[in-house]
C-alpha cells in the first residue's frame, strides 16, 4: 500500500553472515602478576577492512566481523604486541585471550618538559617555606 506524502522505503543491502570474536587481555605487572588489561587495542584486518575494539576494565573485548580470515593484532602500551590468524566463518564464535609480556620500554607519564617544570616548582616551594619559617623566627 501506498501512502501518498509519506517517506519513500529505503533499499538496504543484503545481510552479510560474520561470525563473534571475543576474548581477555592479560599483562604482567612490574610485580609479575598477571592483570587484566584495559583499554587495550584489538584489531582484525583482513587486508581490505579493518575492525577495533578496546578492552574493558576486566580485559574483556568482543567484536562481530563478516566471514573470513583475518590478522588479530592485540596491543597496549608499554607492553609487545601480540598478532596471530583466525578464521571465521557464518554464525561462529571465537574465544581468544591473550597474555602480553612486558615490551622494557618505559612509558613516560609525563612529558620531558613538564619534569623540569615541576622540579623547578619544588625548589621554588622550598625556599619560599624556608623564607616563611626563617620570618616566623626572627619576629
Amino acid at each position: 500500500m501506498l501512502v501518498l506524502g509519506s517517506r519513500p522505503a529505503i533499499a538496504q543491502a543484503p545481510q552479510q553472515g560474520g561470525g563473534y570474536i571475543q576474548g581477555w587481555v592479560y599483562g604482567f605487572d612490574m610485580y609479575d602478576q598477571l592483570v587484566p588489561l584495559e583499554w587495550a587495542n584489538v584489531t582484525a584486518s583482513d587486508g581490505v577492512y579493518q575492525f577495533v575494539a578496546a578492552t574493558s576494565a576486566n580485559g574483556g573485548y568482543e567484536m562481530f566481523v563478516p566471514a573470513g580470515t583475518y590478522n588479530l593484532t592485540v596491543s597496549a602500551p608499554g607492553y609487545k604486541s601480540y598478532s596471530r590468524s583466525i578464521g571465521v566463518s557464518d554464525g561462529s564464535s571465537s574465544t581468544v585471550t591473550v597474555y602480553l609480556y612486558e615490551s622494557g620500554i618505559p612509558v613516560p607519564e609525563f612529558p620531558a618538559q613538564a619534569i623540569v617544570l615541576l622540579v623547578m616548582l619544588g625548589v621554588a616551594a622550598a625556599l619560599f617555606t624556608k623564607k616563611a619559617t626563617k620570618r616566623r623566627l626572627y619576629s
